[in-house]
C-alpha cells in the first residue's frame, strides 16, 4: 500500500476515490494528524494509473468524464451496500437456524420475554380471568363471552341462536371489524370450568412451543401476518357456514367461534408446508405434532357427524381447525414463493 496524495477536504478525497473505484483501482482514505486526508493505493502496481487519473482530476474536477465516473461510482456503492445488507441478512438467518438445531440455544431463545407470542398468551389469560370474574349470576360465562368479544370457540362451540348471528353480522357491517379477530382471545365458552381451563391451557401451550419458534425464526412481521390471517379466517368461515355443515358434513358445522385453536392449527399448517417447500429451515413441526393434530381433527369431524347428542366433541368447531390448518399452509406457500 502506497500513499498517493493528501487532500485538504474530505469531499475531494471521497470524490477522487469514487473515480478510482470506477477504474477498478482499490484505494483507502485515512485522516492525517493535521486534519487532512491521505489517499492510499492498496495495490502498488496500480500506482501509475492512479497518478494519471489524479492528474486528470486535478486539471478539471468538473469535467463530463469525472461527472460520469462519479455517477457510476454511486451506483456501484449502492450495489455494494445492498449486497452487504443481503449478506448480513443471510448470516442472521443461518445463525437462527443453527440456533434452533442446538437444544441449548433453542431453549434460550424460547425464554425470551419480549416476544409477541408471550404478549398474546398474557392477553388471553387476562380475558379468561375477566370471564371468570364477570360471570353471570347463574355461574355461566356465556353472557360475558357474548357481550364482551364474541360468541363461540374454535375449539369449543358456544351454543347460539340465529339472532346472535344476525347481530354479529350487523356489528361487523357497521364497522366493528375487530370482531373478526377478538374472538380468538376468548376461551370462556359457557361450558364447565374444567372444559374452559383445558381449552385455554392447551391452546396457550401449543402457541408457546410452536408459535414462539416461528416468530423468532421468521420475524414478527411474518408471524403477525400468519396470526391475523389464520385468526380472521378461522372466525369468519365458520360464521358464514350453515349449522348443517360444510358440504353437508355435520362435523364441519358453522356458527360463531371463540378461541385460539384456529390460529394454533394455522401455525402447524405454516410450519409443515414451510418445511416441505424449504427443508433448509430445519424441523419446525415434528411428525408427532402433525399426526396428532390432524388425527384429532379428523376424529372430531367423524365423531361429531355420527353423534346425535351434543357433548364435548360436538361443541368443538372442527371447521375452524380445518380452516386454520389450510390457511397456514397457503400462507407458507405464498411466503416461500415470494422468496422469503
Amino acid at each position: 500500500m502506497r500513499k498517493l496524495h493528501t487532500f485538504e477536504q474530505e469531499l475531494d478525497a471521497n470524490r477522487f476515490t469514487a473515480v478510482l473505484t470506477v477504474n477498478q483501482v482499490e484505494a483507502q482514505v485515512l485522516r492525517s494528524k493535521d486534519n487532512q486526508w491521505d489517499l492510499w493505493i492498496i495495490d502498488e502496481d496500480a500506482i501509475n494509473q492512479a497518478r494519471k487519473l489524479l492528474g486528470e482530476y486535478q486539471s478539471n474536477p468538473d469535467s463530463p468524464q469525472i461527472q460520469m465516473a462519479l455517477a457510476k461510482a454511486k451506483k456501484i456503492q449502492q450495489q455494494l451496500k445492498q449486497e452487504k445488507a443481503e449478506r448480513i441478512k443471510q448470516a442472521k438467518k443461518i445463525e437462527v437456524r443453527t440456533q434452533f438445531r442446538d437444544p441449548h440455544n433453542m431453549m434460550a431463545a424460547m425464554q425470551r420475554k419480549d416476544t409477541l407470542t408471550r404478549k398474546i398468551i398474557l392477553l388471553c389469560a387476562i380475558v379468561f380471568g375477566a370471564s371468570l370474574v364477570f360471570q353471570s349470576q347463574d355461574g355461566s360465562q356465556e353472557n360475558f363471552v357474548r357481550n364482551a368479544l364474541e360468541t363461540r370457540d374454535s375449539s369449543s362451540r358456544v351454543p347460539v341462536e340465529a339472532s346472535v348471528l344476525e347481530i354479529r353480522f350487523q356489528q361487523i357491517s357497521q364497522g366493528q371489524i375487530w370482531r373478526l379477530i377478538t374472538p380468538v382471545f376468548v376461551h370462556g365458552s359457557g361450558h364447565e370450568f374444567l372444559f374452559d381451563f383445558l381449552h385455554i391451557f392447551f391452546n396457550m401451550y401449543w402457541m408457546y412451543w410452536l408459535g414462539t419458534r416461528l416468530e423468532i425464526q421468521f420475524g414478527v412481521k411474518t408471524y403477525l401476518g400468519l396470526f391475523l390471517i389464520a385468526g380472521v379466517a378461522s372466525v369468519l368461515v365458520p360464521l358464514l357456514t350453515p349449522g348443517s355443515g360444510l358440504l353437508g358434513i355435520r362435523g364441519l358445522g358453522g356458527s360463531p367461534v371463540v378461541g385460539m385453536s384456529g390460529v394454533v392449527f394455522g401455525v402447524i399448517g405454516f410450519g409443515w408446508c414451510k418445511m416441505k417447500m424449504k427443508p433448509s429451515v430445519g424441523m419446525l413441526i415434528t411428525p408427532f405434532v402433525l399426526m396428532f393434530s390432524i388425527g384429532w381433527m379428523l376424529f372430531g369431524i367423524v365423531s361429531a357427524s355420527s353423534s346425535q347428542e351434543t357433548g364435548y366433541i360436538s361443541s368443538i368447531s372442527h371447521l375452524a381447525h380445518l380452516v386454520g390448518l389450510l390457511t397456514g399452509a397457503m400462507y407458507a406457500f405464498v411466503h416461500t414463493k415470494l422468496g422469503k
